[in-house]
């Protein structure tokens, strides 16, 4: 299972079409995935038709209506009339099914070589089940193959990128394409730049990984390339139980130690170095197994960045060392990556719990003259046992309890605090003078950020997690029922769980449903997580 392309709501009950068939408020149609999803059918338009296709049909389309409201089918049909008799008409034959089809569409490759003919084979297939939102909609099971580009290229054996980037159209269920002159077995590069948003499954060997990591051209496929790896030691480290030291090939730790050495030389771009660093989220992770643990998943998770720390400590403090940006602060994008890699080091760092690194890092925390670098510092204390993250919290909003943006991002720190006893300082939070209940970005903050990225502390096994955010909707629900009804949508996923949270979930579920006067925002969240 892997992670491309997938859409928060896919696996829940409110999983539905980027334009669902019906709705019981119209508040709970605004989404993830209208709007994730939305725009990245946007982008297809674009990688389908190219650039002057594209331009074409946004003109022909603010030329029919601008200033008017209009719908899927209007832009389709602008984006289609623009382009038809030209080469560019047939891609977007079936396009509709990118708008009516719930969930994500899964594609397969797998690659074939002739060496007697010098020629690669490259096997596509998509498969688009049909999801439980369907089937409540009265739906027939039968789903149309769509249209999907697949920007793809061959990375030799030395790294040589052998065909530059081809799109391949797949439209149909399974498709073949060749690649002729090929001197060797290639390693597939698919989905440059992320051409669909679609979940790929090609049974890359960690061999072939490393190969993408270290050579591909494509920075979405370099990326994508770390996250798989990392995803597929992890899943081996949940299921084995065992500390990082056991499950960590040593071939990962020395390919990150060649991109902090690329990094530090100008090799490569420290920006894509610090996204490969940040390890896939809990919640991800969580997707790929049957009947997660959290805590399992967060002691792997936090197992392999204390391994990853300790065998590339000399590499994450040069790297540290050799990413200052001199002058006052400017929002440059050199800038910008050199910041993001001397953070995301210093934070791996923090793992080792070494007094000398604390005391750096809390030494950026008070000399930081910009809010970025200061942030950073307070995350990585935060996410530390030991008096340092409390003391630390307590100073930021003494000095900026009077800047209201600068309070939600302190307030969603204290929300995703990977430390014990988070639920309890949530709930105390919630009587904070900084919190207030009436205010959807601070909600937002502190408890839909407890909620939807704290998997720990959310899917608590005493239910305390549960208990909280309940007590919370049922507060909020009479004040704002739409901020009220998004907030339950972390309910969505309560099946995926054990028994016992299982019947924990349940048991909160029913006390929202059991609820005098609940709007109909909630209600429908509720009730949709209740039957299925």
């Amino acid at each position: 299972m892997l992670r491309t392309g997938q859409f928060p709501e896919d696996a829940g009950p409110m999983a539905h079409p980027v334009r669902p068939a019906a709705y019981q408020a119209i508040d709970n149609f605004y989404t993830a995935t209208v709007y994730r999803k939305g725009a990245e059918v946007v982008r297809l338009y674009h990688t389908l038709l190219g650039e002057a296709g594209f331009q074409a049909g946004m003109r022909l389309y603010f030329q029919r209506h601008d200033g008017r409201a209009v719908t899927c089918d209007d832009f389709l049909a602008a984006m289609r009339d623009a382009n038809t008799g030209d080469a560019n008409d047939a891609p977007l034959a079936g396009f509709e099914g990118w708008y009516a089809q719930a969930g994500t569409p899964r594609v397969t490759a797998r690659g074939e070589y002739d060496a007697a003919a010098r020629r690669y084979t490259l096997h596509l297939a998509q498969d688009n089940p049909p999801t439980a939102y369907e089937a409540r909609e009265g739906g027939n099971g039968l789903r149309a193959p769509l249209p999907i580009p697949v920007a793809t290229g061959l990375l030799g054996p030395d790294g040589t990128d052998l065909v530059g980037t081809r799109v391949l159209l797949l439209d149909r269920a399974a498709q073949s394409f060749t690649f002729d002159n090929i001197a060797a077995p290639p390693v597939p590069s698919l989905l440059r730049d992320f051409s669909a948003p679609v979940i790929l499954d090609c049974g890359f060997s960690l061999d072939d990984l490393l190969h993408l990591l270290a050579h591909d051209p494509d920075p979405f496929n370099r990326w994508e390339a770390g996250q798989r790896l990392a995803q597929d030691i992890l899943l081996t480290g949940i299921a084995s139980g065992q500390p990082a030291e056991a499950w960590t090939p040593a071939a990962y730790a020395q390919a990150l130690a060649r991109l902090l050495d690329e990094a530090r030389s100008g090799r490569a771009d420290p920006a894509l170095v610090a996204e490969i660093l940040d390890l896939p989220s809990e919640t991800l992770l969580a997707e790929g197994l049957a009947y997660p643990d959290p805590e399992a998943v967060f002691t792997a998770r936090e197992g392999l960045r204390h391994h990853l720390a300790t065998a590339l400590r000399e590499d994450l403090l040069a790297t540290f060392r050799a990413m200052p940006v001199p002058g006052p602060y400017r929002p440059a994008p050199d800038a910008v990556g050199r910041r993001a890699l001397a953070n995301a080091c210093l934070d791996l760092l923090a793992c080792l719990d070494e007094a000398p690194i604390l005391d750096s890092i809390q030494d950026r925390f008070e000399r930081a003259d910009n809010m970025t670098d200061r942030m950073a510092a307070l995350l990585a204390l935060a996410n530390r046992p030991g008096p340092r993250g409390d003391s630390a919290l307590e100073r930021f909003i003494a000095e900026w309890c009077h800047e209201p943006l600068v309070v939600d991002k302190w307030l969603a720190i204290q929300g995703t605090r990977r430390t014990d006893g988070t639920v309890a300082r949530v709930r105390a939070l919630l009587a904070h003078p900084a919190f207030d209940l009436r205010v959807p970005n601070k909600v937002y903050a502190l408890v839909r950020g407890f909620a939807a990225g704290n998997p720990r502390h959310f899917h608590a096994a005493d239910s305390s997690g549960y208990a909280l955010l309940t007590d919370v909707i049922a507060a909020l629900d009479p004040l704002n029922p739409q901020v009220a009804a998004r907030l339950a949508r972390a309910f969505d996923r309560w099946r995926h769980y054990d028994a016992g949270r299982q019947a924990h979930a349940r048991s909160q579920l029913e006390r929202l449903a059991g609820l005098g006067g609940l709007s109909a925002n909630t209600r429908e969240v509720v009730d949709k997580a209740l039957e299925d």
